[in-house]
């Protein structure tokens, strides 16, 4: 003959049994109401900020470049050109690309628009088809 001998959490769990099925009970209860509170919650509406009357702000200078609001053919243009190459490259950039701000200011060779770089005989980085500003189009 053999004894079963229950571990004291065993004999604990049976005893009180009936106070834990009321807690699972309890935060069940609570889950499904949160729950439910959640989805019949009204939504929050963000509305988009509108920027009617331009005029009222004046142009910035974000790193050292010029943004103008009212031309955006060209909304970041330095004082030197829209573009930088190179003088031994093959690539132009734009001025805040990583690569343009490691070219020697005396290597650099700058351009009024993509096609006079073009011309020059330089193609595009991947910087300019993935960081061109806002309203840039290309020429």
């Amino acid at each position: 003959m053999s004894t079963f001998n229950q571990s004291p959490i065993g004999e604990w769990l049976k005893a009180n049994q009936g106070d834990i099925a009321i807690i699972i009970g309890f935060i069940l209860i609570a889950l499904i109401s949160f729950g439910a509170g959640r989805l019949t919650a009204p939504e929050t509406v963000r509305n988009p900020i509108m920027i009617e009357d331009l005029t009222a702000f004046p142009a910035n200078q974000i790193e050292g470049e010029k943004a103008s609001i009212g031309n955006l053919e060209e909304p970041f243009r330095s004082e030197k050109g829209m573009f930088v190459a190179s003088k031994s490259g093959k690539k132009y950039h734009w001025p805040w690309c990583s690569y343009a701000k490691s070219i020697k200011e005396s290597n650099q060779v700058w351009f009024e628009s993509e096609s006079q770089a073009k011309s020059a005989g330089y193609s595009p980085c991947a910087c300019i088809a993935n960081s061109a500003p806002a309203g840039y189009a290309a020429k």
